[in-house]
């Protein structure tokens, strides 16, 4: 059903227009995208030992896909939950200044 979704090219857009409105357009030399959005949650998985079989069914890939521990899995490039978040400065509602 046409209009009950946002695309896939919607929400990365969403995502890169904010980041630039936060001032953080990258984080740690890499562009902030929708890609972040699938990233991210996997690697704070694998850091707290999950086990690949819920990382995957989190995620919504395949029962044998490779994606959480190859092109979803960058730890070195992540930044560190321990410090402040730099998207906290993203207004989530109204208008952007």
């Amino acid at each position: 059903m046409r209009g009950l979704h946002l695309s896939g090219r919607a929400i990365n857009e969403i995502v890169k227009k904010r980041a630039a409105a936060a001032g953080v357009p990258y984080i740690n030399g890499l562009k902030v995208t929708s890609h972040s959005l699938r990233a991210g949650p996997n690697i704070d998985m694998k850091r707290a030992k999950v086990p690949l079989s819920d990382r995957r069914q989190a995620g919504d890939w395949g029962k044998k896909s490779p994606l959480p521990d190859s092109r979803y899995n960058r730890p070195g490039v992540t930044a560190d939950a321990t410090e402040t978040d730099p998207l906290d400065a993203v207004p989530l509602f109204g208008k952007f200044t």
